[in-house]
């Protein structure tokens, strides 16, 4: 655990291991590409989980991972901005500005198959986005649309990889120093240890005693912090209202 004292707060982080979308049977797998179209995502998605702790890629794998469906494109978009001379009466352009705006997607399905347990269908996506600064007209280099995508298939790769086998995530919270005894700051911390002890209900529980106490959009954002995880490691949470005081 990493420990960092930031003024009259401290930083406190943690590894937990997401809940793969589904478990498979084994850890070897094949990687193909079910269409023309996602090969390159097929390849990509073999590089990815070949890197993973515990994954061996082979041909003659127990579980086969086929990618279907792959679709993908590169929205772009150029703004025009006219700069008018400091005349009041003139309607001269003086020059131009544009800049770009580029969106990349990519899904795809990954087809889950293996001897003795039914077919899946696991959905995944990727996007990004870039913009450029104001340039004028003639200097306007809309970059390679290809390099984009290219990026956001390894994206794609790396999403479906993570529904089959996650990597372990790092939680980071923030601990206050010292607090008063019955503030919203030591509830709060308390929250805190109750998380890093796997017990997401109390500190669940414990964080909605910290906002009631002191409703800050900071006790709040730990709140959705909470939930969050909670879904990331397949934690039922149990409803504060059943559980019993302390």
């Amino acid at each position: 655990m990493l420990l960092l004292l930031l003024g009259c707060t401290k930083q406190v982080s943690w590894q937990v291991q997401p809940t793969a979308s589904y478990a498979l049977p084994s850890f070897e797998v094949s990687v193909v590409a079910g269409e023309r179209g996602c090969k390159r995502v097929a390849d990509e998605l073999a590089s990815t989980l070949s890197a993973r702790p515990g994954v061996r890629v082979r041909p003659d794998a127990p579980v086969r991972l086929e990618v279907v469906k792959c679709d993908g494109d590169v929205d772009t978009h150029v703004e025009l901005e006219s700069v008018y001379p400091g005349l009041v009466y003139s309607t001269a352009v003086y020059s131009e500005q544009r800049r770009y705006e580029m969106r990349g997607w990519a899904n795809a399905e990954l087809v889950v198959a293996s001897e003795g347990a039914p077919t899946v269908r696991l959905t995944g996506g990727a996007e990004r986005r870039e913009r450029s600064p104001w340039t004028n007209s003639a200097d306007l280099e809309i970059p390679r649309a290809l390099s984009i995508l290219d990026d956001v298939r390894r994206d794609l790769a790396y999403d479906l990889a993570d529904q089959v086998a996650p990597l372990p995530a790092t939680i980071r919270r923030t601990l206050y120093a010292d607090p008063e005894p019955g503030t919203a700051r030591q509830l709060h911390n308390q929250a805190v240890d109750a998380e890093r002890d796997g017990d997401l209900s109390k500190a669940l529980q414990l964080a909605r005693e910290a906002y009631g106490a002191n409703p800050t959009a900071a006790s709040m954002r730990y709140i959705e912090q909470l939930q969050d995880h909670a879904r990331r490691v397949g934690y039922a949470l149990v409803d504060p209202d059943t559980i019993p005081s302390r």
